[in-house]
């Protein structure tokens, strides 16, 4: 075998160790920003729950304490109290059942609206100390029982004399509680006196399923087959509990955001540790296929009261939250074969190149050596040329970033030709007056005064710009400056790299809002305070937009102003009470049609023509509107975008507005 041959084959499998290093390396970088993609998303989602439960128990506790302050309430648990101490405890005789028969049809009309309005299952009065079941009204036929080893809300509470919530599994039922101590007045010592403790509870499913509505994501509540034996009566154990058992997991489903959740969990009871997750949940994203389906499912740890008060108890339990990603997961994989499909060419190429290489080198070594000199120089020619080819390559492929040069005059010699990628310039419209795209405002005076301190030398963290792009819409950029030294230690110039983060920036806001505007559900906002919200988030999201949100009054056929953001007075007044029958205008057009409706020039639409002559001179050129459909699919509003500018809506608008609409 020749040395050349050696040489060649030599150099192959280097080649090759380094693409295929290269191709592993890319494989587990992007399959780490998966991995981390999901886990971050997973911990937003645990973060509503725990949002969304607490408002639950401040809800739960508002109704024990308004049950707790009846004075009649009061004076039948007093009653029955005493009653029960003279009839030897337990169970009681004949007046503690009287008292009790009493108080039982006294809760009876607030007992059937709490469960009708606000989904309340359990409505239970404890006497202390410890924890004495006096009455269960959602079980009336229940009572005397002694909870003291199981109930510790209900001991704490009577210890304490002080509210107390949480979850807790009782004889009959597992739920979240609110519990509270009543007082009332005893006649016969003239004082208040402390009775016992009156409970509020009910489950996880109404949390559940409101979760779920908003952020289409299951969620299920497991737990452990011991913790119920321990806690729950037999005769309930075997009815309900027996019926929820999950297949392969020691455990059942208390509750549920969806119907026919046991065969995905039977499902990852078979592919994951389930006991070990039951136990000791480690809150890691994890991706499972059911069904042709991906999901990114992920088990936190499930406290009840105790194991909030102790953190050292072990879990009942986990809270079970999955997303369905199939379609991420499908652009995750076409990725990864994309990977590997560029490090099989590039690696073809480059043998190719490799072999043509050593062919032309056996050619040259022919030649005589007056020829030499100018085969070098044509070789260096060559790379040159491959040079400035892989470098309009990289900067053709880079379309969120753009390098630039600065002097010290402060004007850009020279940007990058990706900086048609990012803002939509030609290399020569940008470098003429890059001043000119720059937003007049005090954070436009900000930016100057970093770029004056990156000619002073000193080093800065990387900053935002506001700058407006071609079409005239704003975009945020994270620049990084690095300043350049002569032999005097003299800044010479500016090496920046601009990276566009307006989709970033949007997508944190949308958040944000999607968010606040759950919290505000979950708190009872007035409907006009959260539309208001939405309209104003909008606004703050997109930018440079007027917003309106529309309602369809059905009674009086017209359209009413829900929300409008700093919308021109004259047109507001013009489309409020605006006859939903006549499509006059964007919005009328979009009821009438149910469908998205895009108008590009508002000043000289014909369908307007009318609707100019009731609002006068529409300060704005273009508008589109979105239906809101109900579940019947009929147009209960629109969401209306208003242009000061000639625009048409981009992807990004699109997603925003969808996302609008669906809360």
């Amino acid at each position: 075998m020749s040395k050349s041959t050696k040489l060649f084959i030599f150099l192959s499998l280097t080649i090759a160790l380094i693409d295929g290093l290269f191709v592993t390396m890319n494989h587990f970088y992007t399959k780490q920003s998966f991995t981390t993609t999901l886990q971050e998303e997973s911990q937003n989602y645990y973060a509503i729950y725990e949002t969304v439960l607490e408002s639950t128990y401040n809800g739960l506790s508002m109704q024990a304490i308004l049950y707790a302050g009846d004075k009649r309430i009061q004076d039948l648990f007093l009653q029955g109290k005493k009653a029960l101490a003279l009839e030897g405890g337990g169970t009681g005789g004949s007046e503690t059942a009287r008292v009790r028969n009493e108080l039982n049809q006294l809760m009876a009309p607030a007992w059937q609206e709490a469960t009708q309005k606000f989904d309340v299952r359990q409505l239970h009065f404890h006497l202390g100390p410890g924890s004495l079941s006096f009455l269960r009204v959602h079980k009336p036929q229940k009572f005397g029982d002694r909870m003291d080893d199981l109930r510790f809300i209900i001991v704490d509470t009577n210890a304490e004399q002080t509210p107390h919530s949480g979850f807790e599994t009782g004889r009959i039922y597992s739920g979240l509680r609110s519990v509270v101590p009543v007082f009332a007045w005893d006649q016969d010592i003239n004082q208040k006196v402390y009775v016992g403790a009156l409970e509020v509870g009910t489950s996880y499913k109404k949390l559940l399923q409101t979760i779920d509505k908003n952020l289409n994501i299951e969620l299920s509540i497991l737990l452990n087959n011991e913790h119920i034996k321990n806690t729950v009566w037999d005769e309930f154990i075997t009815g309900r509990y027996n019926n929820n058992s999950i297949t392969g997991c020691d455990c059942i489903l208390e509750a549920s955001s969806r119907p026919n959740q046991e065969p995905l969990l039977e499902h990852i009871a078979k592919k994951l540790n389930s006991e070990q997750q039951l136990t000791h949940p480690d809150e890691q994203a994890r991706v499972v296929s059911y069904n042709d389906h991906y999901y990114s499912v992920t088990f936190h740890p499930l406290r009840d009261y105790m194991g909030q008060r102790d953190p050292s108890r072990h879990t009942i339990g986990a809270v079970f939250i999955a997303r369905d990603i199939t379609e991420t997961m499908a652009v995750y994989l076409e990725e990864q074969w994309f990977n590997i499909l560029y490090g099989f060419i590039a690696f073809i190429i480059v043998e190719l190149l490799l072999i043509l290489t050593f062919y032309k080198i056996t050619m040259h070594l022919t030649f005589k050596v007056k020829k030499q000199t100018a085969e070098l120089s044509e070789q260096n020619r060559i790379i040159e040329l491959d040079k400035a080819k892989y470098k309009n390559l990289a900067n053709a492929i880079n379309s969120r970033h753009f390098y630039y040069i600065r002097h010290k005059d402060k004007q850009l010699s020279y940007v990058s030709p990706s900086i048609n990628e990012v803002l939509g310039f030609t290399q020569a419209e940008f470098l003429s007056n890059t001043e000119q795209y720059l937003p007049d405002n005090a954070h436009t005076d900000f930016v100057r005064e970093k770029a004056r301190q990156s000619f002073l030398g000193k080093n800065q963290n990387s900053f935002e710009v506001e700058i407006y792009n071609k079409s005239g819409r704003l975009q945020y950029l994270l620049v990084t400056e690095t300043p350049k030294y002569n032999d005097n230690n003299e800044v010479t110039q500016i090496e920046g790299l601009a990276q566009d983060i307006s989709q970033t920036r949007q997508d944190k806001m949308l958040l944000q809002l999607r968010c606040h505007i759950l919290q505000m559900i979950s708190d009872k906002c007035a409907a006009k305070t959260i539309l208001t919200a939405l309209a104003v988030g909008t606004k703050a999201i997109i930018q440079d937009i007027s917003c309106a949100i529309m309602l369809v009054n059905k009674e009086t056929n017209c359209l009413e102003i829900g929300a409008a953001s700093d919308l021109d007075k004259n047109f507001r007044k013009a489309l409020n009470e605006l006859d939903i029958s006549s499509e006059i205008s964007c919005c009328g057009i979009t009821v009438a049609t149910a469908k998205r409706k895009i108008i590009e020039d508002l000043q000289h639409h014909p369908s307007l023509k009318n609707f100019h002559e009731i609002a006068g001179k529409i300060p704005y050129k273009s508008c589109w509107s979105e239906p809101v459909l109900s579940a019947e699919a009929r147009v209960i509003a629109t969401v209306n975008i208003y242009y000061h500018d000639t625009h048409t809506p981009n992807e990004s608008d699109l997603l925003i507005i969808a996302t609008i609409v669906d809360l």
